[in-house]
């Protein structure tokens, strides 16, 4: 604690009794009063310095925590969902920046509306997504009796750490229903559902950026809508699958790879459904 000046004060005393001079009845002669010693300005002036450059220093100091912690929040380093909810433990957060290179879509019940599946994701998104990755081979897609265009689509990429070099890594889209958002729900919480009582299921609601999402293995089932009242629901998985193994040549568990890659892929997919 910083004490300014000198609060107590000064306390002077009466005039001191000197011994007496000469004979007996002579009146005692006290010295002449000493005026009380001159109170430094210098203390207060120095106190006030300190507590002024303590606060400079200690204002810099917190800046500098801040900033600090701000830069890491950019690299991602600890990134929450879209809505605040806690990221999940075990998953590769995604960059601080999300790379979007390819159009956004907005479709209806109408499947003449749904994008190619094989356009949800470019070359370059998936690329900067999983920057470890190369994509080889022609993309696969299917299309449906009732669908114009690919409501599935698969890429192959080449990883440094496969188990078998000939076995590449799959990242398969499938959109799985668009429309009105009710029973475009209605169909998604069937699935999770059926899926809950097996192994490999797990409950991602609200950690995944969209608002409910659940992964069974290596498929990452996703539903987004949007804010608007006629904003469509989204029910799309993503199948991001790989047989991987550590740096010490040990195999990693089947889905160690859903767990690195996907969060970086869900994210730009979400960007890309919208509700424009």
């Amino acid at each position: 604690m910083v004490r300014i000046g000198n609060p107590g004060g000064n306390q002077y005393g009466g005039p001191q009794q000197q011994p007496q001079y000469g004979h007996p009845g002579m009146y005692q002669q006290p010295y002449p009063p000493q005026p009380p010693p001159r109170r430094s300005k210098l203390k207060p002036i120095l106190g006030w310095v300190g507590v002024v450059v303590g606060g400079v220093l200690a204002t810099v100091a917190a800046s500098y925590i801040v900033d600090e912690i701000n830069k890491k929040n950019d690299k991602g380093d600890k990134p929450v969902a879209e809505n605040g909810v806690a990221f999940p433990d075990g998953y590769t957060p995604p960059p601080g920046v999300a790379f979007v290179d390819g159009a956004k879509f907005r479709a209806s019940g109408d499947t003449g509306t749904w994008p190619d599946a094989c356009t949800m994701l470019s070359d370059k998104e998936i690329q900067n997504a999983v920057p470890d990755a190369s994509i080889v081979g022609a993309r696969e897609g299917r299309k449906g009796a009732k669908t114009p265009r690919n409501y599935e689509c698969t890429v192959k990429l080449k990883l440094p750490n496969l188990q078998d070099p000939a076995t590449p890594a799959k990242l398969t889209m499938t959109i799985k229903a668009i429309g009105d958002a009710a029973p475009v729900k209605d169909m998604y919480e069937k699935a999770k559902a059926e899926a809950a009582p097996f192994t490999g299921y797990e409950d991602l609601a609200n950690k995944l950026f969209v608002q409910d999402a659940f992964r069974q293995n290596g498929k990452l089932n996703l539903y987004k809508q949007g804010a608007k009242p006629d904003s469509p629901g989204y029910y799309v998985v993503l199948d991001v699958s790989a047989q991987t193994k550590e740096s010490t040549g040990a195999n990693e568990a089947p889905d160690a790879w859903t767990k690195k890659a996907g969060p970086a892929l869900v994210r730009v997919l979400n960007i890309k459904m919208t509700d424009d």
